[in-house]
């Protein structure tokens, strides 16, 4: 059987727009908290709410999506059947990444969990900036009880100048526990990765793909989970700013609704089950 986890991530188109002053390039509340309740209401729609909302963090922004206003948001999201995890973009886009420095991210990480449980949100799964990740993670969201990451774009290498940000060369294609000694292999850490669906160097990333591919790659999936007789769970990704159009938003609608027609969407609850 084939199942998705639809997940968001919780950025700002201006967050990478390099030509924009700093100031301008932060984060505007109102415009923001209407995009997420589009999200919250399209979920509901068609996916009976079951979506990951991926809370954005960043050296330009800390604590901003912790407001009142933000957080009210989150806890929806949880009560109607979704989930929210922690999106550390450790970097300045373009420039500087930092998601190979495992002691800044141990850092980061655990003082981000410490303040999202603190104001009562619930922080289960992870996924960093730019999918960038390092083996050292594995142990860093264990010690943080963070048991499902959603980084790896299986086959991804990501490098800035002479900056790495993330090798997914060889990972698996469908969810695993993860090696504390290479985070590209199946271990036995507490871990487990939910890769974004793939096939033929293709993804279910909604910004990178027609809905042709998206088909093509879902029909892959299911044929492969067939094949094996097994269980294949992998993830499908779409960022906030998508929702700022009609039009974008009808597009995430379609494309969940052609999507629908070869597997199942599930949330965390139900992804515990699977895996148990």
């Amino acid at each position: 059987m084939l199942y998705f986890i639809f997940t968001v991530d919780g950025d700002w188109g201006e967050y990478f727009d390099v030509e924009l002053t700093d100031e301008k390039r932060l984060p505007k509340k109102d415009l923001l908290l209407d995009l997420l309740q589009h999200e919250i209401d399209l979920a509901d729609r068609v996916l009976k709410g079951r979506f990951v909302h991926f809370i954005h963090t960043s050296p330009r922004v800390r604590d901003f999506f912790l407001e009142k206003d933000f957080r009210k948001l989150w806890k929806d999201i949880v009560k109607n059947n979704g989930d929210t995890g922690l999106h550390c973009h450790e970097d300045d886009p373009y420039k500087v990444y930092y998601h190979q420095d495992s002691s800044r991210m141990k850092k980061v990480i655990a003082e981000r969990c410490a303040a999202f449980r603190k104001a009562g949100l619930s922080v289960e799964c992870y996924r960093s900036g730019f999918l960038g990740f390092s083996t050292p993670m594995v142990r860093i969201l264990e010690e943080n009880k963070i048991y499902f990451d959603f980084s790896c774009e299986p086959g991804r290498l990501l490098k800035h100048e002479d900056q790495l940000i993330c090798d997914w060369r060889g990972a698996p294609e469908s969810q695993y526990r993860m090696s504390y000694e290479d985070h590209c292999k199946k271990g036995d850490s507490k871990v487990w990765e939910i890769p974004m669906g793939a096939s033929g160097n293709k993804y279910l990333y909604f910004e990178k793909s027609s809905s042709k591919e998206l088909d093509k790659i879902a029909f892959d999936l299911k044929a492969r989970s067939v094949d094996n007789k097994g269980n294949i769970v992998v993830s499908v990704l779409s960022h906030t700013y998508d929702y700022g159009s009609s039009a974008g938003r009808k597009d995430i609608e379609d494309k969940l609704s052609l999507l629908k027609q070869h597997g199942r969407f599930i949330n965390l609850i139900e992804l515990k089950k699977l895996i148990s």
